[in-house]
């Protein structure tokens, strides 16, 4: 591995938010991104499972799909695919070393190497342009207005989805704020796809929506009703629709991605065959029987879990393997997660110098009143929560999935 290809993989904190060096980068590569076709989206949770839902229903129509998310779960390749189908590392190796030579002269020209997510966006924009990619699905990294993604001059729609406190060092100490500062994904004239939310967060977006003539939709989310298993039914187009991900918080996802997609102009048929087929590891994910993964780490992502589990295991102890890295305001979430049922082990994501050591994460969880077990990593947590024989729920960090091969023996 080139030590430039170690740099783009490596774990590194953010600096400064701007898109002087990403345009630099991007540049000196003929501008790859002005050839892409973008739905950007943006917000706090669930970008992720919105672009799930769109590739699907993309796909169903028959559109050649890009699609750029982050973090990875277990390989880095999985944040450029198309069609379902990661960058290969064929295909990635010589990339990065293109790359790695324009950065070199971006470094020359700013004094600043571009960013592990300013690599990754550029080879991104590249990988798909070459591919004549019909659609890209841009998923934010941070923020919005200065984040690397938002190099694109047009696009055509953007997405927001739930916005809450985030990130605050960087984006601001208020959803208000933080609303302003996601809502820069906005271009001239695209249509704004959003949910009902927090008020402040709402006129935040319609202001910039009419600042820049988008029109703006405001899906409604569905109630729960129905479920099979982590499955609900919604109505959609006169139809009773089985989501293909788990969760009722999946709802409010879902009916973003049918307005979105309502937007593009995909038809009834295919929008309908998207929901049920769409597919997203590590949220609300049955791993084994009794053994569930869920990405949620911050307080709006595990609310939603809490309501998950209540709703679809309403009985029944239940034991949680915790881990978070160290920048993570926890309290709110073990808050959360604290029940009479739950019992909690904690653990870390190793090889990550942002993680939080596990000893750290038991001493901070006794804040909350929350006492625990501790194990060295996810393996041994998952062996531990087995031997008692409850549901387990792992979360608190995506960056644990990486381990979940080794540790469920798949």
């Amino acid at each position: 591995m080139s030590e430039f290809t170690s740099y783009a993989n490596s774990f590194q904190t953010v600096i400064n938010l701007s898109l002087g060096r990403i345009s630099a980068l991007l540049d000196m590569s003929g501008n790859p991104q002005d050839r892409c076709r973008c739905v950007h989206v943006g917000g706090t949770n669930g970008k992720g499972s919105v672009c799930a839902f769109l590739e699907a229903m993309l796909r169903a129509a028959g559109y050649r799909v890009g699609k750029y998310t982050s973090p990875n779960l277990i390989r880095v390749n999985e944040r450029i695919a198309v069609d379902g189908e990661p960058i290969s590392d064929a295909e990635l190796a010589p990339l990065l070393e293109k790359i790695g030579e324009r950065c070199l002269k971006v470094r020359e020209t700013l004094g600043e190497m571009p960013s592990q997510f300013e690599v990754w966006t550029a080879a991104a924009f590249e990988y798909f342009a070459a591919k004549a990619c019909d659609v890209v699905l841009l998923e934010v990294g941070m923020g919005g207005e200065f984040d690397a993604t938002n190099v694109i001059k047009s696009n055509l729609a953007a997405v927001l989805t739930r916005i809450d406190l985030d990130h605050c060092a960087y984006l601001g100490n208020t959803v208000e704020e933080i609303a302003r500062t996601k809502s820069g994904i906005i271009k001239p004239g695209c249509p704004v796809v959003t949910v009902r939310q927090a008020p402040g967060v709402n006129r935040v977006i319609a202001e910039t929506a009419a600042e820049k003539g988008g029109a703006l939709t405001v899906a409604e989310i569905p109630e729960p009703t129905e479920f099979e298993g982590i499955y609900e039914f919604m109505r959609c187009k006169g139809r009773r629709l089985r989501l293909g991900l788990g969760g009722p918080h999946q709802l409010e996802n879902a009916a973003l991605a049918v307005k979105t997609a309502e937007a593009l102009g995909l038809d009834s048929a295919d929008i309908c065959r998207g929901i049920e087929t769409a597919r997203h590891p590590a949220r609300l994910e049955m791993l084994a029987p009794g053994l569930i993964f869920d990405g949620a780490h911050n307080p709006n992502g595990v609310g939603a879990l809490v309501r998950a589990l209540d709703r679809y295991f309403p009985e029944g102890e239940q034991t949680v393997v915790f881990a978070c890295m160290g920048d993570k305001e926890i309290l709110p979430s073990l808050k959360m997660l604290g029940s009479p049922r739950r019992s909690f082990i904690f653990t870390q994501v190793n090889g990550n110098p942002r993680a939080m050591a596990a000893e750290t994460l038991r001493a901070k969880a006794r804040e909350a009143g929350i006492e625990g077990a501790v194990a060295p990593d996810l393996t041994a947590a998952v062996k531990m929560a087995r031997d008692i024989g409850n549901l387990t729920v792992i979360c608190g960090s995506l960056y644990l999935y990486e381990t979940v091969p080794e540790a469920v023996g798949r």
